[in-house]
């Protein structure tokens, strides 16, 4: 597992010795353990890491170094030639597969956005929500491959009756009282669109990303998309574990977590890359960039539109047509400045469902924050 360099620095008589070495080995050291460029620091341990808004306005695939990490539990040692998969339950063949034997079985790509379902909970209009308090960039998209999991489903025979997979994975927590982190999915679900994916943009899967394998669920909020995951159980009714009954829940300020609606399905979404919040911007027209996406209906964005009179009035986008479902589609706009001075441009994506709001209702979480995107930018004369 790499560690960052606060946590070794916090490591007491480790820490004293860094303190004792010259300067040069110092700055060696910091330039070894810094964080990527690209990202920002939520959390240190476990990592929880945002892209900039920046790096994900530079390519359509985010690069793996400068993908968003999120974590439950710290990142587990996981031997990848020690390895092994299984598919048990109710099941007429269960199996147990090494790292080679699931590469040797038909491997297919699969362009998709993975999005925290707490990305943007800072931006919530509460006094506090609980979590980590992300940005804009817990989101990025990426060109993975894998295993179907129809495959592995196919091979091991499925019992009538079974409804949901149970994925166990290999992090655990550091307190022994603490639940075990487990997600289930529907079978009809899985069959249709889950992939255990072993490679991200064209690369075995990073350790901080769930390698050697992870779940792969497009259309649905980040916890879905398990890591290192170990088993598959195929059973008839979802999983009764804390973070299905109790956690991931869209609970009202005062809500009951047992009555409230679960958070699956992605939201859609818009977020301007360019201009970036802040930007200078000269001349009569701004030209506006950037992603959006959803996990509803077929997984692709029907339109998007750009305002620059605080939602007066809205100009229709140019949209990617040959974009992947869910995963984002690039919008273009070219929206006119007829004043110098302060102006905030707003983004609001559509899908079959209708426009994403310009503030989302908040919950206790801070989940599934689909406000529509606000750019501030100065207009030079």
């Amino acid at each position: 597992m790499r560690l960052t360099r606060r946590q070794i620095l916090k490591s007491g008589a480790l820490g004293l010795a860094i303190a004792a070495v010259p300067a040069w080995a110092k700055d060696a050291f910091a330039k070894a353990t810094a964080l990527p460029p690209d990202l920002i620091e939520r959390n240190a341990w476990p990592e929880h890491w945002e892209s900039t808004v920046a790096a994900l306005g530079r390519t359509k695939n985010t690069p793996n170094d400068a993908f968003f990490v999120r974590s439950h539990f710290p990142v587990p040692s996981v031997d990848p030639a020690a390895w092994r998969l299984e598919v048990k339950g109710l099941v007429d063949n269960p199996l147990t597969l090494d790292l080679a034997a699931l590469r040797a079985l038909p491997q297919r790509p699969v362009r998709a956005t993975l999005e925290c379902a707490g990305n943007g909970r800072g931006q919530y209009d509460l006094a506090n929500t609980s979590g980590t308090q992300w940005g804009l960039g817990a989101v990025g998209t990426a060109e993975w491959r894998g295993v179907a999991l129809a495959t592995l489903l196919d091979r091991a025979g499925v019992h009538a009756g079974a409804k949901h997979l149970w994925i166990e994975t290999a992090d655990h927590a550091t307190l022994p009282q603490a639940p075990p982190f487990l997600r289930s999915i529907p079978l009809e679900l899985a069959r249709e669109r889950g992939t255990i994916a072993l490679d991200m943009n064209g690369r075995p899967l990073p350790a901080l990303h769930g390698g050697p394998a992870r779940a792969l669920v497009p259309g649905w909020y980040g916890m879905a998309w398990a890591k290192w995951i170990t088993r598959i159980r195929v059973e008839t009714a979802p999983s009764d574990n804390h973070f299905m009954v109790k956690g991931y829940r869209y609970v009202a300020p005062g809500g009951d977590p047992l009555a409230s609606s679960p958070v699956e399905t992605m939201r859609v979404k818009s977020l301007i890359t360019s201009p970036l919040d802040g930007s200078l911007v000269t001349g009569k027209a701004i030209e506006v960039k950037g992603w959006a996406w959803t996990g509803f209906g077929s997984g692709r964005v029907m339109a998007v539109e750009i305002s620059s009179d605080g939602g007066g009035t809205w100009q229709n986008c140019g949209l990617e047509v040959d974009a992947a479902p869910f995963a984002w589609c690039a919008f273009t706009a070219r929206v006119a400045v007829t004043r110098t001075g302060p102006l905030t441009l707003i983004a609001r994506a559509s899908d079959t469902r209708g426009p994403q709001p310009l503030a989302a209702a908040p919950n206790t979480g801070g989940y599934g924050n689909n406000s529509a995107h606000r750019v501030a930018v100065h207009v030079a004369g």
